[in-house]
């Protein structure tokens, strides 16, 4: 069983993606129909289309379906250490607790950031 707060805290990174989403389509008639694709270090590597701005939406998505996998059977994960089984409970809540955080900043590093630039101007 999931606690209340895993699945609460797990809605943030959805209700992130929810806002750039609808923020994105609100501005999509403004943007450019050719817009560049930032590449490694801040360099202009190359142009696209600006349906690219849906990309990390979707990747995001994807990685964020994983953790949830994840975080529902942490029973299944073979941990390096070795455990009391009294603080079973408290290593997976724990362990839940940081897939949150990973999929938070995820969120937040693919989502908005992924094309400031070009959505916020």
């Amino acid at each position: 069983m999931i606690p209340k707060h895993i699945k609460f805290l797990f809605c943030i990174p959805f209700i992130i993606i929810i806002a750039y989403t609808a923020y994105l389509l609100s501005r999509y008639s403004s943007i450019p129909d050719i817009i560049h694709i930032p590449g490694y270090g801040g360099k202009n590597d190359g142009f696209g289309s600006k349906l690219f701005l849906f990309v990390p939406i979707v990747l995001n998505l994807a990685i964020l379906a994983f953790i949830w996998l994840i975080i529902r059977k942490p029973d299944k994960i073979k941990f390096t250490f070795e455990g009391k089984e009294e603080d079973q409970e408290k290593t997976y809540a724990q362990y839940q607790l940081v897939l949150i955080i990973l999929a938070l900043f995820v969120t937040l590093i693919m989502s908005p950031l992924s094309f400031s630039d070009v959505v916020f101007k």
